[in-house]
C-alpha cells in the first residue's frame, strides 16, 4: 500500500504570485460568440460546396444576427497525422489531440451496452469493426463505451489500427433492455415510450411473455445513466474547437426530447411526470454548449409489418398493431428530433450499421461554420431558437438553438468534489482546460518524476481590479495510480487519498504586460512525485474555482530503476 503524500505546493513561474488580500471591486468581462455548424445537401443528397458567407442568414428567435467569422469545411479529409514519437527521455501528452486544433471535426463512438438487448450487442459489434476496418486513417475519433457508467475505451486517435484494436478487445455487457425473438423493435418502442411517460409495466400490454418493461424507477435510472454519460462527453469534447459528432449505437433511446423539452407529445409527456426535466435540460444544454451533433442509430433493426403473436392482436380493429404503428412512429420522430435539433442525422429500420456510420462520418466532414454575437445580452438561461436561411432549394442540418447560460451557475457545486470526480479512474479526460504536460522520468540527480505543465488561459475565468490587474483561482491536483489499479470500477474517494498524489492553488495576481504575455505562454506550472518503479497512469486534473472549467489530462509512463537504469 502507498502511502499517502501530504500536500505538496505548486511550483509556479515567476510571473505568477500568491494574492497576499483579496481583490478589490472585481470586474467580469464576458464576450459571448454562438458557433453554428451547419451541413448542406442539395435535392439530391449531396453536400454542396463552395457556399461564402454572404449566402447564410442568420436569426436568433426570428431576429437577424450579423456574422461575424465563417468557415468552409467542405474539403476532402486531411491525410493521417504522424504521430511523433519522443526525442529525449521526456514524455508529452495532451488532453487534446493535434488533429483538434487544427478546426477539423472529431468523432465520437458511443456503443451503449446499457440499452442495448444483448443478442443486438454482438451483431452491432460486429458491424461496427466492419465500418473501422475501412475508416480512412486520419479521422480524429474516440470511442467511448456505457455500461452502469461512461468508460473511453480509446481517446481521440486518427490511427484507424488503435481504433480496431479497441474495439476488438471490446467486451459485451449486461443491458437494462431484456427482449426475446423478432418483437425486439416493438419492444425497444414500448421502453421509449414507457421512459417517457414514466408508466409501469401495467400501462402498456406486452406483446410478448419474453417483454421485461422497463417503467418507473427503471426509466428513471435509465435516464440518469444517459443524462451523466452525455453531461460527461460534452466536458470531454468542448475543448475541441468546431464540430463533434457523436454516434450513438443503442436500442433505446431513454431521455432525449430535444433541446427545449417541447418538440412533441413525447417529450411534453416527460415534462408532466416524475421524470428530472431539470437534469435533462443540463445534460441536453451540455451536448448543445460543446456543438455536439448527435447521429442516433437504432441498433433495434428492421422493422416487420406484423408484430406480435396473433393472440395481441384484437381481430376486429386490430389496435394492437395500431398501438405498436404510433410506437414506432414515435420513437422515429423521438430520434427524427434528436437530430434535428443538434445538426445531426437519425438512422433506423436498416441492419446496416456499418453503412449508417459510414453516411454520418462523411455528413460530420464536410460543414460550414458560422459564429455571430447575440444581440440579446439577457442570459437568463432560456433556450434560444436558431435559423439559419439560404436562396437556394437545399436541406441545412445544423443545431437549432442554444441555453443563454448566466455566468454564475444557480447551484454552486463543490469544486473539490467536481475536480476529485473528474479523476477517477477511467473517467474520460475533460477539455473545458486545455493542458499540456511533459513527464521527465527519474535520474540519478533527480529521484522523483517531474512533469511541467501549461494551462492554456482561454477558458479560464480573469477578474480585473481597480488598478487593472487580473486574478485567477484554480485548484490543481495530479495522482499515480499503478496500472494495475486503473482498471474495472471507479475507485472511492477514500481509496483515491490513498494514493501518492500532490495538490495546490494555482493563483494568478498579474499586471496587464503580463496578462498578454500569458496568452503566449501559457499558465506554466511543475510538480514532482516520488514513486517506485513500476507502471502507473498519472492523471492530472485542474478546475477554475471561478467557473468550474475542469481539464483532465491521462498519462501513462513506466518508471525503471534508477539504478538499473544506469548501469
Amino acid at each position: 500500500m502507498f502511502r499517502i503524500h501530504r500536500l505538496l505546493p505548486l511550483l509556479l513561474a515567476p510571473i505568477l504570485g500568491l494574492a497576499q488580500t483579496a481583490p478589490d471591486n472585481i470586474i467580469h468581462v464576458t464576450s459571448r460568440i454562438v458557433y453554428v455548424d451547419v451541413v448542406v445537401r442539395d435535392s439530391y443528397g449531396r453536400i454542396v460546396r463552395g457556399l461564402t458567407e454572404k449566402d447564410f442568414r442568420v436569426l436568433e428567435d426570428g431576429k437577424p444576427q450579423k456574422i461575424d467569422y465563417f468557415r468552409d469545411h467542405t474539403h476532402d479529409v486531411p491525410p493521417a497525422s504522424v504521430e511523433a514519437g519522443n526525442q529525449d527521455s521526456s514524455l508529452s501528452f495532451s488532453n487534446v489531440a493535434p488533429g483538434g486544433e487544427q478546426g477539423n471535426s472529431v468523432n465520437i463512438i458511443l456503443f451503449d451496452f446499457f440499452n442495448t438487448a444483448p443478442q443486438d450487442q454482438l451483431y452491432a459489434r460486429k458491424q461496427m469493426i466492419r465500418f473501422l476496418e475501412n475508416l480512412p486513417p486520419g479521422r480524429q475519433t474516440a470511442l467511448f463505451v456505457l455500461g452502469t457508467r461512461l468508460r473511453m475505451l480509446q481517446s481521440f486517435t486518427g490511427s484507424t489500427d488503435r481504433l480496431l484494436a479497441a474495439a476488438k478487445a471490446m467486451k459485451l455487457e449486461s443491458s437494462t433492455v431484456e427482449t426475446q425473438g423478432q418483437q425486439q423493435q416493438d419492444i425497444a418502442l414500448g421502453q421509449a415510450f414507457a421512459a417517457a411517460v414514466g408508466r409501469s409495466a401495467s400501462g402498456i400490454n406486452p406483446v410478448s411473455d419474453g417483454f421485461n418493461f422497463q417503467g418507473g424507477e427503471d426509466a428513471q435510472r435509465a435516464a440518469d445513466i444517459t443524462q451523466t454519460a452525455l453531461a460527461q462527453i460534452g466536458a470531454a469534447v468542448s475543448g475541441y474547437p468546431g464540430r463533434k459528432n457523436l454516434f450513438w449505437l443503442a436500442d433505446n433511446f431513454p431521455l432525449y426530447g430535444g433541446p427545449t423539452l417541447e418538440i412533441n407529445d413525447l417529450s411534453q409527456a416527460i415534462a408532466g411526470n416524475s421524470m428530472n426535466t431539470a437534469d435533462m435540460a443540463d445534460a441536453n444544454r451540455a451536448v448543445a454548449s460543446a456543438q455536439i451533433a448527435i447521429y442516433p442509430i437504432s441498433l433495434a433493426g428492421l422493422e416487420l409489418g406484423g408484430i406480435g403473436p396473433e393472440s395481441n392482436i384484437d381481430p376486429q380493429n386490430g389496435r394492437e398493431f395500431a398501438r405498436q404503428f404510433s410506437q414506432r412512429n414515435a420513437m422515429h420522430e423521438m430520434l427524427n428530433n434528436m437530430a434535428d435539433t443538434t445538426g445531426g442525422r437519425a438512422y433506423y429500420g436498416t441492419n446496416d450499421f456499418a453503412g449508417a456510420l459510414a453516411r454520418g462520418f462523411e455528413d460530420g466532414s464536410n460543414y460550414y461554420t458560422l459564429a455571430y454575437r447575440p444581440e440579446n445580452e439577457n442570459w437568463n438561461g432560456h433556450f434560444r431558437k436558431i435559423t439559419l436561411k439560404l436562396d437556394q432549394h437545399v436541406s441545412l442540418a445544423y443545431r437549432r438553438g442554444y441555453y443563454a447560460v448566466p455566468d454564475q451557475p444557480a447551484v454552486a457545486v463543490n469544486p473539490a468534489d467536481r475536480l476529485n470526480a473528474a479523476l477517477q479512474p477511467g473517467t474520460p479526460d475533460s477539455t473545458m482546460l486545455l493542458l499540456k504536460s511533459k513527464v521527465l522520468l527519474p535520474d540519478v540527480q533527480h529521484p522523483a518524476v517531474r512533469i511541467d505543465s501549461t494551462i492554456d488561459p482561454a477558458n479560464v475565468d480573469f477578474s480585473t481590479d481597480s488598478r487593472g490587474r487580473r486574478h485567477a483561482h484554480l485548484l490543481v491536483t495530479l495522482i499515480a495510480i499503478p496500472e494495475n489499479e486503473s482498471g474495472g470500477k471507479a475507485k472511492a474517494d477514500k481509496q483515491l487519498a490513498n494514493l501518492p498524489q500532490t495538490s495546490g492553488h494555482y493563483i494568478v495576481d498579474l499586471d496587464p504586460e503580463a496578462f498578454r504575455k500569458l496568452f503566449t505562454s501559457g499558465m506554466p506550472m511543475h510538480q514532482e512525485l516520488a514513486l517506485p518503479p513500476g507502471s502507473y497512469r498519472l492523471r492530472l486534473g485542474v478546475i477554475d474555482l471561478a467557473n468550474q472549467h475542469t481539464g483532465t489530462l491521462d498519462m501513462p509512463v513506466e518508471i525503471a530503476s534508477v539504478r538499473a537504469a544506469t548501469q
